[in-house]
């Protein structure tokens, strides 16, 4: 049934292993154009312990380092429902170039039950481990993230350079549970600061950097896979084109989803529904979670849109002790069509939460 799709599939998980991509930062603003949408929440008073979300704070930096690598960065902190404690922060660090050189993580549990500084900034701290406000006041401007968790060194600091991208349209969607999922992100910051990579100290080139900032609470779907996507502009030298797609359901409901693109700044936020999510047999099974995670995908979406989607390492878990709280959090490299007719390359992140 499957040997076309796998085979494609394959042969771009292979040619795109070792491409080197071009991460381009924005230089825009966070609200550019959003202050007429009927929007039901504050989004800069939401990094703020003003309006009450704690939920989930999430970067995911794609870094062109002084060495000429390039390595992706994920930072995670939040405040969730957990037997283990009263809040979660993880992290892990990937080389992109030569993906089987270097792969490490860490998830860890914690009593901490704010996320948020007494002067109400975002401030998650930890004793070796930060994300939050690079500076007072400076919660939905410029953030910092740190880790000194051994194997998993770094410590970036990015602006909210880039307009928002509303999931959803408007930031807010159906969860499990009766609850309303509010997620809005920041697609290109431009990012600074240094990693440690194998022993070696790496200074990030800002020019050449990007993050993509994630912020969500009030709910989610009980298991999904979800792609953050950039697409190369066909314009040299132009940000990518960035995608939100959430993808969840079950065998009795089938595929459910939909896809958030926001256009060039001062553009559109648009919102097209998922057609069909397709994995391959390749898999990777976690010997810690024993969870089975797909590693390739094609997508389609209703305006014609159809991608080829390959993680570029099997193992890119983010899990606790003993297995606890898993996740797939796996960098990918993308290829395809958008809107059937214009090429697509490029490059992004899969996250698969398990039921």
């Amino acid at each position: 049934m499957w040997p076309s799709i796998s085979e494609v599939v394959l042969a771009c998980y292979i040619s795109f292993a070792v491409r080197a991509e071009r991460y381009v930062p924005e230089n825009g603003s966070l609200l550019a154009d959003v202050n007429t949408l009927p929007l039901t929440y504050d989004i800069a008073g939401s990094q703020s312990a003003a309006v009450n979300a704690q939920g989930s704070f999430w970067s995911s930096s794609y870094i062109h380092g002084s060495n000429n690598r390039d390595y992706f960065v994920i930072s995670h902190a939040a405040i969730v429902p957990l037997p283990f404690g009263n809040s979660v922060y993880r992290a892990s660090m990937l080389d992109i170039t030569s993906p089987a050189a270097l792969y490490e993580s860490f998830e860890t549990f914690s009593n901490v039950s704010t996320l948020f500084s007494d002067n109400g900034d975002f401030s998650a701290q930890y004793p070796d481990y930060f994300f939050g406000a690079a500076n007072p006041g400076s919660s939905a401007t410029n953030l910092r993230t740190w880790s000194t968790v051994p194997d998993v060194r770094f410590d970036l600091n990015f602006d909210f350079s880039s307009q928002v991208l509303l999931n959803g349209g408007l930031g807010t969607f159906p969860g499990a549970f009766n609850t309303t999922v509010k997620e809005w992100s920041v697609p290109a910051c431009k990012t600074r600061g240094w990693l440690i990579a194998n022993g070696t100290n790496v200074t990030v080139n800002a020019d050449k950097s990007l993050t993509w900032y994630d912020r969500q609470w009030g709910g989610a779907p009980a298991n999904w896979t979800w792609f953050q996507l950039h697409i190369h502009s066909p314009q040299p030298g132009q940000p990518d084109i960035p995608f939100s797609i959430w993808t969840y359901g079950d065998a009795t409901t089938g595929v459910l989803g939909f896809a958030t693109v926001r256009g060039p700044v001062g553009a559109t936020q648009g919102v097209i529904p998922v057609k069909s999510l397709k994995p391959s047999s390749r898999t990777y099974i976690s010997p810690s979670s024993n969870v089975v995670y797909p590693l390739d995908w094609v997508l389609e979406l209703s305006d014609g849109t159809n991608l080829a989607i390959s993680s570029v390492r099997p193992k890119q878990e983010l899990v606790g002790a003993n297995g606890a709280f898993p996740a797939y959090e796996g960098y990918v490299a993308v290829s395809g069509v958008l809107a059937g007719k214009q090429k697509a390359v490029g490059y992004g992140m899969a996250e698969i939460v398990p039921p």
